[in-house]
C-alpha cells in the first residue's frame, strides 16, 4: 500500500508505543485541534500530548498499581486525551464516563463504580463545582477526584512508561445502555492495533493523503463512546494525522460547525451515526450550505445506528453543490465487543443499496427485488470483514451457519474481538466463546445483531437481543420498563421497543394498567411515565400506551414478549385503556405561530441595570407561550413549575432550544441551561439575570 507515511504499527505491542513513536517521529507536528464553542481553540503537538501523558502518569505512578481501574470524567477538550494516555504510561486501566450533566444524580457512573471498582477518579477541575459531589452516594462521593489539569507538565520529565504486553487490557469500554447490568468491555492493546490497522486499511488511508499528505479528521462524537474514543482520537495518532474536534453539544446546537469546520481545514476524513447526517440537513438552509467547500471530504463514514438509505440520499442532494460526493460515503458496522469496526468497504465506493422483499425478510430471507416493488425495502450494505477478521452468519439455535441470502446472527472472530467482559466469566462464556461445528478450535463473538450476505456484502437488518439504538445510544428495554413502573403506582409490568419511524428509529413504551388502579387518572399515568423516561434517559418516547391488566404477551415463565407486544402494536390490537402519542412539533401552522411568538419580546425594551419582578414575569409569560407552541402542547399543559422533562425535553431538545434562545434573545447561554434551571420559573429567573448582564457587559455565571 502507497503510502506518505511510514512503519505504521511495525514493533509496536501497545499504545504506549504507538505515542512514544509518534513523538519522536513529529514532535512538532498538530496531533489534536480542539475548537471550544466560543471559537477558542486548543492544540496538542505530539510531544505536548506525550508530555502532558507522562506528567499525569508520573503522579498516578505514586497514588495506583498496575492493573487499577481509574475513572475518566472530563468534559469535552483535549485534557481526556491527556488523562487516557496518561493512564497507559502507568499501566492503569483508563474507564472512560459519561460526562454528567450539572447536579444531577449520576446513577451510571455509579453502576461502573459498583462494577470496576476504580482507585480514583480523575477530571478537570471545571468540572468539580458543577457536579456536586456531596449530593452524591458514598461509593462516588468517597472516591479521591483529581483535577489533572494542575498538574505541571514538569514532574513527568524523565518518567518512563510501566512496561506491557501487547495481550494486556488496555482499557475498559462501557457499553452505553444499562445502568442495572453495564458491561465493561476489556479491550487489550493488541485488539486496538488490530482494529486500527483494520479502520487504516478499509479507509484507504495510505493511499490517500490528505491536506501536505497529512490525514486530517474531524469529529464531534464523545470520548467516552467507542467511535469517538477509537476513531476519533486513537486510530488518527496510529495513522500519524491530525485530529480536529468538536464537542458534542456543539454540533447539536449548531450542526453546521461540524461541516464548517471539515470545509475550512480541508479534511479527508470525519463522519457520524445515521442521525447526524439527518440533523445537518434539517437544521442548515441552502444559502448557508452554498458557502461550503466539501471537495476534501473523501471518506464520510456511517455506522452506530441502523443507516437509512433516505437519509444519505437526503444529505448527498443537500450537499452537492458544496462539493460532496456521494460516492464518499463508507457505510460500516461495528460494536465495542469487536473493539470498534467489523466491516466495511475497502476505500470508500458509495453507499450500496439493495432492495428485498420486505414479507420474505420476515421470514429470514434477504431476496432481491426492483425498487419500484411494492414489497421493496431498501437495505445499506455494510462491506466485509477486514483484516482477516472472520465474519459469519450464523443460525442461532442450532450453531449452524447459514448459506448466502439468509438471515442469521451475525458472528466474528479475529484479533479485533476483545477479551470479554469485565467481571462476567458467565456471560463470556456464552457470548464470546462460540464455535461453529465444523470448527471447534476456534472462538467467535455472538453480537446478538441480524444480517445476510449477499454478492460478498453484509446487510444487517435487525436485532436478535432486546437492545434498542436511537441517536447513536443503547437503550436497554429493562431499564426503560422499570423506569415506567416507578414512575406511578398505578403501573404494572410492561415492556418498551422500537418501530421504524420515517428515517430513526423510535421508542414505544407499553404498561399493564395495575387493576385496583383502573379509574386512576390515565392522563396523570401517561405524563409521569413521559416524564421520568426523559428525565432518567435523556430519551422522548413516540407512544406510551396504558393496556388492560393481565394482557401483555408474556411466556408461560413470566417474561415479557416484547417481540409480540410490539406486532400487537403495529397491528392495532393491543387492549388500550389510555395513550400518548408524540405530536409532530412541525406540524403544519405551528411553526409559523412559534415563530411569531419568538418575535414577539417586547420585554426586550424593559431590560435596565437591575432584575425586577416585572421583567421576570414578562419572561416567564413569554417563555411558557413560546415553549408551548415550540412544543406543540395544549394550551394550558405548562405551568411556572412544569418540570421541562415532564414535557418530553431530552438532551437533544435541550441543546436545540438554548441554541434558539441565543437567536431570539442575543445570549450566549449553555447549552445544558436547562438542565441546570428545569422549569419556566427558574429558567425566566436566569435569563433576566443574564439580559440585565448583557445590558451592563458583565457575566452570569450558569
Amino acid at each position: 500500500m502507497p503510502s506518505t507515511l511510514i512503519d505504521i504499527g511495525v514493533g509496536w505491542s501497545t499504545l504506549a508505543d504507538m505515542l512514544e513513536h509518534r513523538a519522536n517521529q513529529h514532535p512538532e507536528r498538530l496531533a489534536f485541534v480542539y475548537e471550544e464553542e466560543s471559537g477558542h481553540v486548543n492544540e496538542f503537538s505530539y510531544a505536548k500530548l506525550d508530555s502532558r501523558a507522562r506528567a499525569i502518569a508520573a503522579w498516578l505512578a505514586e497514588r495506583t498499581e498496575p492493573g487499577d481501574r481509574v475513572l475518566l470524567v472530563y468534559p469535552p477538550g483535549l485534557e481526556f486525551i491527556a488523562a487516557f494516555f496518561g493512564c497507559v504510561y502507568a499501566g492503569v486501566l483508563p474507564v472512560p464516563a459519561t460526562y454528567p450533566k450539572p447536579r444531577r444524580p449520576m446513577p451510571r457512573l455509579n453502576s461502573i463504580v459498583a462494577d470496576c471498582h476504580p482507585r480514583l477518579v480523575l477530571t478537570h477541575s471545571s468540572s468539580l463545582d458543577g457536579l456536586a459531589l456531596e449530593g452524591q452516594s458514598p461509593a462516588i462521593r468517597d472516591l479521591v477526584w483529581e483535577p489533572t489539569d494542575h498538574l505541571a507538565s514538569s514532574i513527568g520529565s524523565g518518567f518512563q512508561p510501566v512496561s506491557r504486553k501487547s495481550e494486556d487490557i488496555a482499557f475498559l469500554q462501557y457499553t452505553s445502555g444499562s445502568t442495572s447490568d453495564p458491561r465493561g468491555v476489556m479491550v487489550s492493546h493488541e485488539n486496538l492495533l488490530h482494529n486500527m490497522q483494520a479502520i487504516y486499511g478499509g479507509f484507504a488511508v495510505g493511499e490517500h493523503g490528505g491536506p501536505k499528505d497529512i490525514p486530517t479528521g474531524v469529529f464531534w462524537l464523545p470520548a467516552y463512546h467507542d467511535m469517538g474514543l477509537i476513531g476519533g482520537i486513537l486510530t488518527p495518532i496510529f495513522a500519524g494525522g491530525t485530529s480536529y474536534l468538536l464537542a458534542p453539544t456543539t454540533f447539536l446546537r449548531r450542526p453546521l460547525r461540524w461541516l464548517e469546520l471539515v470545509s475550512r481545514v480541508e479534511a479527508d476524513v470525519s463522519g457520524a451515526p445515521n442521525f447526524g447526517y439527518k440533523l445537518v440537513v434539517e437544521k442548515t438552509t441552502p444559502a448557508e450550505r452554498a458557502e461550503l467547500n466539501l471537495k476534501s471530504w473523501r471518506l464520510a463514514f456511517c455506522g452506530a445506528e441502523p443507516i437509512h438509505p433516505e437519509t444519505l440520499n437526503d444529505f448527498s442532494a443537500a450537499f452537492a453543490e458544496a462539493g460532496f460526493n456521494s460516492s464518499a460515503f463508507y457505510p460500516c458496522y461495528g460494536l465495542a465487543e469487536a473493539t470498534l469496526l467489523a466491516t466495511g468497504g475497502k476505500g470508500p465506493s458509495g453507499p450500496r443499496i439493495l432492495h428485498v422483499d420486505r414479507q420474505e425478510l420476515g421470514s429470514h430471507r434477504g431476496v432481491r427485488l426492483e425498487s419500484t416493488h411494492p414489497r421493496a425495502q431498501a437495505l445499506v450494505g455494510c462491506g466485509a470483514a477486514l483484516n482477516d477478521n472472520l465474519v459469519k452468519i450464523v443460525d442461532p439455535k442450532t450453531g449452524v451457519e447459514r448459506e448466502e441470502g439468509a438471515v442469521g446472527e451475525i458472528w466474528i472472530c479475529g484479533g479485533s474481538v476483545a477479551l470479554g467482559y469485565w467481571n462476567q466469566d458467565e456471560l463470556n462464556q456464552e457470548v464470546f466463546q462460540a464455535s461453529l461445528p465444523d470448527n471447534g478450535s476456534l472462538n467467535y463473538l455472538r453480537t446478538g445483531d441480524l444480517g445476510f450476505y449477499l454478492d460478498g456484502e453484509l446487510y444487517v437488518t435487525g436485532r436478535l437481543k432486546d437492545v434498542i439504538i436511537i441517536r447513536g445510544r443503547n437503550h436497554y428495554p429493562h431499564d426503560i420498563e422499570r423506569t415506567a413502573q416507578h414512575a406511578h403506582e398505578a403501573v404494572d409490568m410492561g415492556a418498551a421497543f422500537s418501530v421504524e419511524g420515517e428515517r430513526e428509529e423510535q421508542l414505544v413504551v407499553v404498561h399493564q394498567l395495575r387493576r385496583e388502579h383502573r379509574k386512576a387518572d390515565k392522563n396523570e399515568v401517561l405524563r409521569e411515565i413521559r416524564k421520568r423516561i426523559v428525565d432518567e434517559h435523556e430519551l422522548d418516547p413516540h407512544a406510551i400506551l396504558l393496556i388492560r391488566p393481565v394482557s401483555l404477551p408474556i411466556t408461560s415463565s413470566g417474561k415479557v414478549q416484547r417481540n409480540a407486544c410490539r406486532e400487537q402494536y403495529l397491528t392495532g390490537q393491543l387492549p388500550v385503556v389510555g395513550e400518548w402519542t408524540n405530536r409532530s412539533t412541525n406540524e403544519e401552522g405551528n411553526s409559523e405561530r412559534a415563530d411569531v411568538l419568538a418575535a414577539s419580546t417586547g420585554f426586550l425594551e424593559n431590560v435596565g441595570q437591575e432584575v425586577s419582578a416585572e421583567l421576570t414575569g414578562e419572561i416567564q409569560g413569554w417563555l411558557i407561550a413560546w415553549l408551548t407552541e415550540r412544543a406543540n402542547l395544549n394550551p394550558g399543559t405548562m405551568t411556572p413549575t412544569t418540570p421541562f422533562a415532564e414535557l418530553g425535553i431530552d438532551s437533544l431538545t435541550a441543546v436545540e432550544i438554548s441554541q434558539e434562545l441565543d437567536q431570539i434573545l442575543g445570549l450566549q447561554l449553555p447549552p445544558m441551561v436547562i438542565w441546570s434551571h428545569p422549569d419556566p420559573e427558574a429558567l425566566a429567573s436566569y435569563l433576566a439575570e443574564q439580559l440585565v448582564a448583557s445590558r451592563s457587559g458583565a457575566a452570569v455565571s450558569d
